[in-house]
């Protein structure tokens, strides 16, 4: 039998179907699954590599609306100024190098009997590295002292940005000794949060690439609904057979 006749036998796809196919979708996404992947990749990538010190802030950090640094069973209230930028208060990470002044002030009034000493290093990763050679890694030292008001103003000034940490140590009259630690960053803010801005923009990128698929779904489902059935295929002669013989007498 002839197909001459059916449409549909050699009709041409619309210009737009095969963009709109679960198919196609599919290919896209195929597409886009490698992206995300090396996105992520390189994200791990950066924040493994990156210099900046394995362990948090330490015994400092926002508490109760106020910057505080937990020494032994008591407490000191922190802040940071930078009295030569714009935004010369900190909590943590020191936003830009140049003179800083840390204030500590003690909570309880034992701490005000007691000895505090401050310093601060390199951060070399970790106690046993420092202890190797204190002095080498040390940038700025206070000796151990009483200070009865219980307000402690240390000043210094980094010229280089870095990655240091803070050294707090309390002794007593009766043998107490608390040490507190706080690592921080000098002009390195957003080094430190570059792993978080990559991961955001990831996220960002999945979820627009999750969305463009869904889109295309629908749109093929929504062209599948309002597509008219093909009109039946005309019925061909029977080409086979002659008209019907006429029985002899």
């Amino acid at each position: 039998m002839r197909d001459g006749g059916n449409p549909e036998a050699h009709r041409a796809p619309d210009a737009g179907e095969d963009r709109f196919t679960p198919r196609g979708a599919c290919r896209f996404a195929r597409g886009v699954r490698p992206a995300i992947f090396m996105a992520a990749a390189a994200v791990v990538a950066m924040v493994v590599g990156a210099p900046a010190p394995a362990e948090a802030h330490g015994r400092l950090g926002a508490a109760e609306g106020r910057c505080r640094l937990f020494i032994g069973p008591d407490i000191m209230n922190f802040t940071g100024y930078l009295p030569e930028a714009s935004k010369n208060e900190f909590c943590e990470d020191i936003p830009a190098t140049g003179p800083i002044i840390m204030v500590f002030d003690a909570e309880q009034e034992e701490l005000r009997d007691m000895k505090v000493e401050l310093r601060i290093v390199k951060d070399v990763g970790g106690e046993e590295k420092e202890n190797e050679d204190l002095q080498a890694v040390t940038v700025a030292y206070r000796e151990p002292k009483s200070y009865p008001t219980g307000t402690i103003n240390f000043e210094h000034t980094f010229s280089e940005p870095g990655y240091f940490v803070g050294i707090v140590t309390v002794t007593g009259d009766h043998g107490e000794r608390w040490v507190s630690r706080f690592p921080f960053s000098v002009g390195k803010s957003f080094m430190r949060d570059l792993p978080i801005y990559l991961t955001l923009g990831l996220g960002t990128v999945a979820a627009f690439a999750i969305y463009l698929v869904h889109r295309r779904r629908e749109t093929t489902a929504a062209a599948k609904a309002h597509k008219p059935p093909p009109p039946p295929p005309p019925t061909a002669p029977d080409e086979d057979h002659g008209p019907e013989a006429t029985p002899a007498e």
